[in-house]
């Protein structure tokens, strides 16, 4: 009887040693899940953080791109003005052409079908010219050196000095440039 206690003591210390050892594993398991669980949030903390970073990234990326597009059309926009420009530029000397044969037009011709015809192709000219930009220069009383260029000077003691006395040529604007100057006579004071 006493080995059988013996026996059952032991059983009972054995079934106490697995309850402790199965109490570690369960206590090594809760352990390992905690540090698992942390490590997990730490990682979502990062993808988290490198989400906002891609989303900033992305964002400025998109902004860069759009000013990138914005910038292209202002190009696209400059150069085809540019280049319409220096297109019309070289109908200036036509239309020149046309208003010197329109002056020296000897008065018999001028009622003719054929001078009616010319003056017509000369309007359509010019309102083509209009349409894509070009204006006649303005030539007030008062010599503008930025929009004229004086090509001869008369002395005049009556009038103020550098009034505009007479336009020797017309001058020419495309959109706000000035392609082509006005020639004028100005009127200066005599020298003493």
């Amino acid at each position: 009887m006493e080995e059988r206690k013996k026996e059952m003591k032991e059983k009972i210390n054995e079934k106490e040693i697995q309850k402790g050892k199965s109490n570690e594993k369960n206590v090594n398991k809760e352990e390992k899940q905690k540090k698992e669980k942390e490590e997990l949030k730490e990682r979502i903390k990062e993808l988290e953080e490198q989400l906002k970073e891609f989303e900033n990234y992305a964002r400025l990326l998109k902004s860069q791109f759009e000013n990138y597009k914005k910038d292209v059309m202002k190009e696209k926009e400059q150069l085809v003005v540019s280049t319409t420009g220096r297109i019309v530029e070289k109908f200036i000397p036509i239309v020149d052409d046309f208003k010197r044969a329109f002056f020296n037009a000897e008065d018999e011709l001028k009622n003719t079908k054929f001078y009616k015809g010319i003056e017509l192709i000369y309007k359509n000219l010019l309102k083509t010219l209009e349409n894509l930009g070009l204006s006649e220069l303005k030539v007030g009383e008062r010599f503008d050196p930025f929009e004229q260029e004086a090509v001869e000077r008369i002395e005049d003691e009556q009038k103020e000095e550098y009034t505009v006395v007479e336009v020797v040529e017309d001058g020419y604007k495309f959109k706000d440039r000035v392609i082509k100057p006005a020639k004028v006579k100005v009127t200066v004071k005599p020298r003493r």
